[in-house]
């Protein structure tokens, strides 16, 4: 025997999942459609204070340690002002066994794409650069260490967190 009350339920299942399945290719639609119309980023979407953890190696120095590479890292806040296109940076530095604050002030630029560079001078004179990469709508910016050839750091890369 036939139960026709079977039939009726999963012809209303049918329709939910079919209903479900349209409100989630709408809701997708209606992402990509305002992500593709917006004008790409700016400056403005790196502003404010991040957190800037990162490692990496330099050249060592003096000693035992000049013909290899020394790991050091850091940790610090870097503040970010888009109407200048200025960023002031006070970082802490563990290298050689060592901590000490590291501050400096430099410039910044932000491509439509959401590529950026920071650029600033070492306490040595030498020009510094980072590249970037804007993440999770300006919440976390990805670096990689870009500074001209023969300075003193070999590689470093981390992660800027907004606060």
């Amino acid at each position: 025997m036939k139960n026709q009350n079977i039939t009726k339920n999963r012809t209303g299942v049918h329709l939910l999942l079919v209903l479900a399945a349209s409100i989630i290719g709408l809701a997708a639609a209606c992402s990509t459609s305002a992500r593709a119309g917006s004008p790409g980023y700016t400056m403005n979407d790196v502003s404010g204070i991040y957190v800037d953890l990162g490692s990496g190696y330099l050249y060592g120095a003096g000693g035992t340690n000049d013909k290899q590479s020394v790991a050091y890292s850091f940790a610090g806040l870097v503040t970010f002002t888009p109407s200048a296109g200025t960023f002031h940076a006070e970082w802490v530095v563990r290298e050689y066994g060592e901590s000490g604050p590291l501050v400096h002030d430099g410039t910044y630029a932000v491509d439509a794409n959401g590529h950026g560079t920071m650029t600033w001078l070492s306490s040595t004179g030498n020009t510094k650069q980072r590249d970037f990469y804007i993440v999770n709508g300006g919440a976390e910016l990805k670096w990689i260490d870009t500074d001209p050839p023969g300075t003193v750091l070999l590689s470093d890369s981390g992660t800027m967190t907004k606060q």
